[in-house]
């Protein structure tokens, strides 16, 4: 008896001398690894396929043994075949293979595609007689290309969409089919919805617009009951709510029963916004300007009607202005805001001193989603004493129509990758002192370009080009001509330094500017960037651009710092051909890209 509990005893304690011994098992004898995966040439898949292993989620903890590893790497493998499904790669086999290297053994997935299946045929099961079945380029899918799954998801839901906006407002997809054909690698889709009748709109109401006039919120959407349910156009008019910056949140509810007149009412859950806004902004830089401090305060729905006030203040060594504007939506149209500004400018300058008073008052039309124009009628009063031999102050009073356009088509409004924008400017201008008539324009044009899908290398690119037409450039005043050089056209210049010269070697302005600039920004890390860019440019005495003199040219490195309100941005340029009286560098800090 007593040799028998001897013997279970000795027994234990080799079972726990041997778990003790294996997990205190030295960290050089773990196995490390590096990941490989072959028979694929997309880098991006590659990188899928990365994101989702398990091996490559727990590399810096190495296993214990080879066999280990193997089985954390087949446990990558269901997930993979899902990732490669989805690419249209219904053939797909993967073989885990361990090479060692040095220190670390390479496991490798060897993945064999196979073809990549087509898709062949769409068809639809929809329950309606007043619904048209789309055809695949309104779904934005392509037949006889490969059968992306994330692409036909998208177009099913392209699809419920096409049946909100004919009105089937309580439209719900049921399951797809999905047939895939092995011997000919190809695939049918079949898209099932269940689309339910036609809704036609009722009343609207608004809850949450606080002391903002529901009145004004029926006209800024332009509301109209008795008419057929359209899923974008809601979008829209809710969008028209948040545009007008008096909420932050617009929450659309469509009544599940309908009224005693068979139509739906609808409801737009509101969340306010705080009235009143300040913000500051600070540009630095090594030029004339030194810095730029602005400071705005904004009150909105003044009187109700979203009427709001905007003041803003500018503070720089070469220019101060102040600013105060008053805007009216909804004037005489949903489309339409009234505008009235006063500013009133200081500026002192290498070649001019000047004082100007501005009254202006425009209507702005909304063409599209972020396309606008407004025209209207303006005052200017200014004294300018231009900074050369001939000083002399001479005062002017003119009269303009300003006319101006502006389309935004870019993708983000701080963070541009793809599109563009435009602004045009066009100004004809009668000085009611002298007589003296002249007209000025201005376009700018912004566009944007992503070299990758991951949008971490943007091409931008800028150009600005105006002109001046009409009086003698002595009837023109100093401060409304053109002049260039300095972080806002060509960088690496001082502030105004790319002008026209009179034969003293005075600045004097011009009546043509050409300005055209490029970047090239790389995100290294998701907040962390780095940008490459080239200016070139000057302003011409003559009214169209002289082609035949040359452009000075600005190039540099510069930083970014990606923040909630716009990139922090840090450049340094030179001038490339630089004239004796150049500095060597400049250097510009603040916030948001250049353009």
């Amino acid at each position: 008896m007593i040799k028998k509990h001897l013997i279970i005893s000795v027994i234990i304690s080799l079972c726990i001398f041997c778990f003790v011994f294996i997990s205190k098992v030295k960290a050089d004898e773990l196995i490390s690894y590096s990941i490989e995966i072959s028979g694929i040439e997309d880098d991006d898949l590659k990188e899928s396929l990365l994101e989702y292993s398990t091996a490559q989620a727990q590399i810096e903890s190495p296993p214990k043994s080879l066999f280990a590893l193997k089985h954390r790497a087949k446990q990558d493998v269901p997930t993979f075949i899902k990732l490669l499904h989805s690419q249209a790669y219904f053939n797909a086999k993967i073989t885990i293979e361990s090479e060692p290297d040095e220190d670390e053994v390479v496991l490798i997935y060897a993945i064999e595609l196979g073809k990549q299946y087509l898709l062949t045929e769409l068809t639809f099961d929809i329950n309606s007689e007043t619904l048209e079945e789309p055809n695949s380029e309104q779904l934005d899918l392509e037949l006889k290309q490969a059968a992306i799954s994330a692409e036909i998801l998208a177009a099913e839901q392209q699809l419920l969409r096409h049946a909100k906006n004919e009105a089937h407002a309580f439209a719900e997809l049921c399951p797809r089919k999905v047939v895939v054909n092995h011997d000919l690698s190809t695939v049918q889709v079949n898209f099932c919805i269940n689309t339910g009748k036609q809704v036609y709109l009722g009343d609207v109401t608004f809850e949450g617009h606080g002391d903002v006039d529901a009145d004004f919120l029926y006209d800024l959407i332009h509301w109209q009951a008795n008419i057929l349910y359209n899923q974008t156009e809601l979008d829209q008019k809710r969008l028209k709510l948040v545009e007008s910056r008096l909420f932050t949140v617009a929450h659309l509810h469509l009544n599940k029963e309908p009224d005693a007149n068979g139509m739906y009412p609808v409801t737009f859950k509101l969340t306010k916004r705080l009235p009143r806004t300040v913000s500051a902004g600070l540009r630095l830089t090594t030029d004339e300007e030194l810095f730029l401090l602005r400071l705005t305060w904004e009150h909105r729905n003044l009187w109700s009607r979203g009427e709001t006030i905007e003041t803003e203040l500018n503070i720089s060594m070469v220019k101060s202005s102040v600013e105060a504007g008053f805007r009216k939506p909804v004037f005489y149209a949903p489309e339409n805001t009234f505008i009235f500004d006063s500013i009133f400018t200081k500026e002192d300058t290498d070649a001019y001193d000047g004082m100007r008073a501005e009254l202006i008052a425009a209507v702005e039309h909304q063409l599209g989603k972020k396309e606008r124009i407004n025209a209207g009628l303006a005052y200017q009063f200014s004294r300018i004493t231009e900074q050369n031999s001939a000083t002399e102050t001479e005062s002017f009073n003119l009269l303009s129509i300003p006319v101006h356009y502006s389309w935004d088509f870019s993708d983000n409004a701080l963070e541009p990758t793809k599109g563009g924008r435009i602004w045009l400017d066009a100004q004809p201008f009668v000085d009611t002192t002298s007589g003296a008539v002249f007209y000025k324009q201005k376009i700018r044009y912004n566009h944007y370009l992503s070299l990758l899908e991951s949008n971490a290398l943007i091409l931008a690119g800028r150009i600005i080009a105006g002109n001046i037409i009409g009086a003698n450039a002595e009837k023109i005043p100093a401060d409304l001509r053109y002049f260039a050089g300095g972080g806002d056209t060509i960088r690496g210049y001082s502030f105004q330094a790319v002008s026209p010269k009179n034969s003293l070697d005075e600045l004097i302005g011009g009546r043509s500017l050409l300005a055209l600039s490029s970047e090239l920004r790389g995100w290294i890390t998701d907040s962390i960037g780095a940008v490459v860019f080239m200016d070139a440019g000057r302003a011409y005495a003559n009214t169209y651009q002289d082609f035949a003199e040359p452009l000075q040219i600005g190039a540099g490195l510069g930083a970014r710092y990606k923040t909630p309100i716009g990139a922090l941005r840090a450049d340094i340029a030179i001038p490339v051909n630089k004239r004796p009286y150049d500095d060597d560098y400049q250097i510009y800090i603040s916030i948001g890209h250049t353009f």
